[in-house]
């Protein structure tokens, strides 16, 4: 169990920067209150961290609360698990600085936030090397990129699902934190499973965990849906040339594999790109606006018969 200590400084820390640039110049963190009682008042606590069990546990709440902190900046932060795993690597690098300052008994404020801060700086230029030209030039706070959870009454009209003839199983990519869309089609007795990088209140149903890792069986979905998640990330990639682009091509056809025969993904914004480019011997493409500039696209599996 992490102590109220620890709990509050990493909570602060996370509070205090929650819209940090690290690549604006000389905007090094700095401890928060919070971090400084603990240096004081807590050395015993950071000393317990010795322990692999605990040292653990503090670097998955540190890790997650990172992730969440990126996220609520900039939704396209790339949170799949090679870079997670990476930077899990920093916290840990954290954790130890902190626990050879507790031993020594000398806490450098200047010394440990600079090395901490350059760690991040290098896990952003290593996994996000786009980032670094974007925020160079903005300013010391950023200003977020995010996405909202719409209601689940908006996303069925968006996406044009009809429950009275929704085939079953149904997995919604990206489906939020609050999981909405999902929750309300249990409600109504639909086999509806959701995947997404933060799940508020956890449930069989409900993965934690990011779409590109997320494995889709092939022929195994009724109907898959995202609403400005999945294509709307793809979207993102596609219009600055980045090389993940090449990811999520390849995830693409893997959500439309992962469809039984006649099922079918919805999904907004649409992604003419890709679109034009399948046979339409094996799907059947459908568009419809949303408003002037938005669309959505249902994408079917056709039966076998009908190919």
């Amino acid at each position: 169990m992490i102590s109220a200590l620890i709990r509050h400084s990493i909570d602060g820390q996370y509070q205090q920067h929650a819209r940090h640039n690290f690549f604006y110049p000389g905007n090094e963190i700095a401890w928060s209150p919070f971090t400084r009682r603990l240096v004081r008042e807590g050395a015993p606590e950071i000393l317990a961290l010795r322990d692999a069990g605990r040292t653990t546990e503090v670097v998955d709440y540190l890790t997650a609360g990172a992730r969440r902190a990126f996220c609520e900046v900039n939704q396209y932060f790339d949170m799949a698990a090679a870079n997670t795993s990476a930077l899990r690597e920093v916290y840990i690098a954290l954790v130890d600085d902190m626990v050879a300052a507790a031993v020594s008994g000398s806490f450098r404020e200047a010394q440990l936030t600079a090395r901490h801060t350059r760690r991040l700086q290098q896990w952003l230029q290593h996994t996000h090397p786009f980032f670094e030209t974007y925020y160079t030039n903005a300013d010391a706070q950023l200003k977020p990129v995010v996405c909202a959870e719409y209601a689940a009454a908006l996303q069925l009209n968006v996406l044009q699902l009809d429950l009275a003839t929704l085939k079953e199983p149904v997995l919604d990519i990206g489906c939020g934190a609050e999981a909405r869309l999902v929750r309300l089609l249990q409600q109504q007795g639909v086999a509806a499973y959701g995947v997404d990088r933060f799940i508020a209140a956890p449930e069989a149903y409900l993965k934690a965990g990011d779409w590109l890792d997320f494995v889709l069986p092939a022929g195994h979905w009724g109907t898959i849906v995202s609403n400005l998640s999945f294509s709307n990330h793809f979207l993102h990639h596609h219009h600055r040339n980045s090389p993940d682009c090449a990811r999520y091509a390849a995830k693409y056809m893997e959500v439309l594999r992962a469809l039984r025969p006649g099922g079918s993904y919805h999904y907004a914004p649409s992604l003419p790109m890709v679109e034009k480019y399948l046979s339409p011997g094996e799907f059947r493409v459908r568009t419809m606006p949303v408003t002037a500039r938005f669309s959505c696209t249902i994408v079917t599996r056709m039966p076998a018969g009908e190919q």
